[in-house]
């Protein structure tokens, strides 16, 4: 997750275990955002603000409050998504329904499985050659770097033998973008999402989905247009070689979902009369049902 206080930080550790140095912490039940919760000890290993993990009534990792070390009514809340890219940028309204290989046409999973392109790293790979982009949330928060030879016309996004340039990953068509997680499922995002943002696109217009397989993408798979090796405008050449052409196929991909309407913003917690505490194994819970507090900061 981003800190919305430093968004130079990234909170790194988004598991749903319960934090070590919560473990037995004394704990009073609050409702933020309408969620009721307990909040854990203050981790220390943050710096730029008082950090502390939130816990649901299961005692299982939900989100987190950063309180501003100057102003402690100052505070932000972020919740934990069941999408990446959701987590990471706090937006509603991400979808994650279908599989890569349900939305890609059957000529193309057949070439993913033939050339044992299994993984994101290796679809991204197998995509340089075109326009198409696998993106998932590694590939936005540390892109690859592109390893070229003006040569042979590899691209690569290990280092070669025979390379001659190199360049950073680029995002040349958005109808071509597919955000997908470490599992391979679309992530559609919403409509404004900021993700465009990160890969230096416009985020104004929608993302457009296609339902089933568009025989474009059957024919692209089987017929690929002949593309130039990365060019000087996206890489740095040590000695001036002209770039050759280069006829790879290039694995087709689908155009994504369309987007759903974002949610609305919870309104900011209130106090209400605090609640006795009873101590737990891991937290001191209240007894169920009880009343919360609203967090006030």
């Amino acid at each position: 997750m981003q800190s919305i206080l430093d968004p130079t930080v990234i909170y790194q550790n988004v598991s749903r275990d319960i934090c070590e140095h919560d473990v037995d912490v004394v704990s009073d039940l609050w409702n933020m955002d309408d969620r009721d919760v307990y909040r854990g000890s203050r981790d220390t290993q943050y710096s730029h603000a008082n950090v502390y993990w939130l816990y649901s009534e299961e005692l299982t990792r939900v989100g987190l409050i950063e309180h501003s070390l100057t102003n402690h009514a100052d505070f932000r809340i972020l919740w934990f998504y069941e999408n990446p890219f959701a987590t990471f940028l706090q937006e509603d309204g991400w979808t994650q329904d279908d599989s890569l290989w349900t939305v890609v046409s059957q000529t193309a999973v057949e070439r993913f499985h033939s050339e044992e392109w299994m993984t994101p790293h290796q679809i991204l790979e197998a995509c340089l050659y075109g326009d198409s982009r696998i993106v998932t949330l590694e590939t936005l928060l540390d892109p690859p770097t592109v390893h070229g030879c003006s040569g042979c016309g590899t691209r690569s996004l290990k280092r070669l033998a025979c390379e001659n340039m190199t360049g950073e990953l680029t995002f040349p068509a958005k109808e071509k973008i597919v955000f997908i997680d470490d599992d391979l499922f679309v992530c559609v995002p919403p409509s404004g999402s900021r993700v465009w943002e990160l890969v230096g696109l416009a985020p104004t217009s929608p993302h457009p989905r296609a339902d089933g397989v568009p025989p474009l993408l059957v024919q692209e798979a089987l017929q690929p247009e002949r593309e130039p090796v990365l060019e000087e405008s996206q890489l740095t050449r040590p000695p001036a070689v002209p770039p050759a052409p280069l006829s790879p196929e290039e694995p087709a991909l689908p155009e994504a979902h369309p987007p759903s309407p974002p949610a609305q913003t919870a309104e900011q917690p209130r106090r209400v009369p605090e609640q006795t505490p009873v101590h737990t194994r891991f937290a001191t819970s209240l007894q169920i049902p009880a009343r919360t507090r609203r967090y006030s900061g």
